[in-house]
């Protein structure tokens, strides 16, 4: 059990409640320039710079969410049953630190000059590793909230840091990622980066990733050093395997709409960070204007971050916040699917973001609500088990999606060394009519299946209903905690 070094009223002060909720959000912000950068640019890298076709990239991404699933189930069993002086989840955090920051500078450093096969081989042995240290350091992040404050309205608090946080790294990601690829490439922007040769491509994604990973590491370090476990699980009043708490927690009906809502959120988020690269490149004909674009979609979603938790505060649930964003999401996509013009899609992404922050604000916020649901019914707090299945999740949405825009890839016949193709991007000319089914194919991975995805969040938050019982599941808990 975390060792206090003070007393109990030290950390009811405001003081060391914003240093818990910025030393924990500050984790957010560096898992995010890990994962959104890989999701954002690793396939077009893959396939424009390091020569790997799309079908078998397709194929390694979801092969190894398969192997995640028991690198997921090792990772729980520990957390679950780990008591140190430390807590229970930050140790965790940071042994992955390093395991995911050599993970990222792998992916983006695959030998050019090797042969198909050992090129795949690079990908998939790379990738499983950023993968396992992303793990290490992601399962703990939900069960952590209830550690960190037994006040459900702090857990908001804490929560919406941390999306903020998240937002801020994808920013950063944003404005900094393609300017930095672009210099370590020797380019100066988009257009003299087509110029550069694929080596010179390929050098300037692996210093650039090298970069972040560094970034990675020294703040998941300040967040494991400002960050205290202060609310440990109620007494366990019982033990059980990994099978039973699987059992146990499937029969939590909340738990089962979160898992839903989890897939359908990533998987439109991923898609659409997936194809942004050839959506700017292609159809808008205008690589320049990604990191506008993309710093635009992050930017929106921090005020409407704080508004939801504001909107919370005053009784409007989380459900209605959640159902509220992705209505407002749903539409933003559907332009987006629609639009050829770089001006509209910009706003559109905009629109995003603004209803994106009602989404992730409220969806990180629930989920301690919802583990608090599964203590009090078995009397077990089973947080990591949880978490680890909603991450595992987290990961098939992002194999999904990887899948779908590599399986579009393959519908569509792209190539990334198609003359015409890459001379129309040179000069900054739509490839609608000349290659209508590559467009297409570009613009159902960018907007449509994002629509479809945030039609299913919204239906499945429909019947959710745990705000209103959360009190007196929280002062039960309380009373077991004596």
């Amino acid at each position: 059990m975390q060792v206090l070094k003070h007393e109990a009223s030290y950390y009811q002060t405001s003081a060391f409640k914003w240093r818990q909720r910025i030393g924990f959000g500050i984790s957010d912000y560096a898992c995010n320039l890990a994962y959104l950068v890989a999701n954002t640019y690793l396939m077009f890298y893959y396939t424009n710079c390091a020569g790997i076709n799309a079908s078998a990239i397709g194929a390694m991404m979801v092969a190894t969410r398969f192997i995640d699933a028991f690198t997921d189930y090792m990772i729980v069993v520990f957390i679950d049953r780990t008591d140190t002086k430390h807590g229970r989840y930050r140790p965790w955090m940071l042994a992955g630190t390093p395991v995911l920051a050599v993970g990222m500078a792998l992916v983006f450093a695959v030998p050019v000059g090797w042969g198909g096969t050992a090129k795949l081989a690079w990908a998939f042995i790379s990738y499983f590793i950023m993968s396992f240290g992303y793990t290490m350091v992601n399962i703990p992040m939900a069960p952590i909230v209830s550690a960190l404050s037994a006040d459900p309205a702090e857990r908001t608090k804490i929560a919406t840091t941390r999306t903020v946080f998240s937002n801020l790294g994808s920013m950063t990601a944003s404005m900094f990622t393609l300017p930095l690829i672009w210099y370590f490439a020797g380019a100066s922007d988009a257009n003299s980066f087509n110029a550069v040769s694929d080596a010179a491509k390929a050098v300037g994604y692996r210093n650039t990733n090298i970069i972040l990973a560094i970034i990675v590491v020294v703040i998941l370090a300040v967040c494991f050093l400002m960050t205290v476990e202060i609310n440990p699980p109620s007494r366990q009043v019982q033990k059980s395997s990994f099978l039973d708490d699987l059992k146990h927690i499937f029969q939590n009906k909340y738990y089962i709409i979160l898992l839903g809502f989890t897939l359908s959120l990533f998987i439109g988020y991923f898609c659409m960070f997936g194809a942004m690269q050839y959506y700017y490149t292609y159809v808008l004909a205008d690589p320049g204007a990604q990191p506008l674009g993309s710093t635009l979609l992050t930017a929106c979603a921090i005020p409407t971050m704080v508004l939801a938790a504001a909107l919370n505060g005053k009784g409007i649930s989380k459900r209605n916040l959640m159902i509220f964003g992705s209505a407002v999401d749903s539409a933003a996509y559907v332009i987006l699917f629609i639009t050829s013009n770089v001006t509209i899609a910009t706003v559109a992404l905009g629109l995003v973001g603004l209803g994106m922050g009602f989404r992730q604000s409220m969806y990180f916020s629930i989920m301690p609500d919802i583990f608090d649901y599964t203590e009090w019914q078995f009397g077990k707090n089973m947080g990591g088990t949880q978490n680890a299945v909603n991450g595992f999740l987290n990961k098939v949405a992002s194999a999904i999606s990887g899948a779908l825009t590599s399986a579009l890839l393959v519908w569509c016949a792209y190539e990334a060394n198609i003359t015409e193709l890459n001379e129309l991007a040179a000069a900054g000319t739509p490839i609608a009519q000349a290659f209508p089914q590559i467009n297409l194919a570009f613009k159902i991975a960018y907007g449509a299946v994002s629509v479809a995805a945030c039609v299913i969040g919204l239906l499945l938050m429909i019947p959710y209903d745990l705000d209103k019982k959360y009190a007196k599941i929280r002062a039960d808990l309380n009373d077991r905690q004596k």
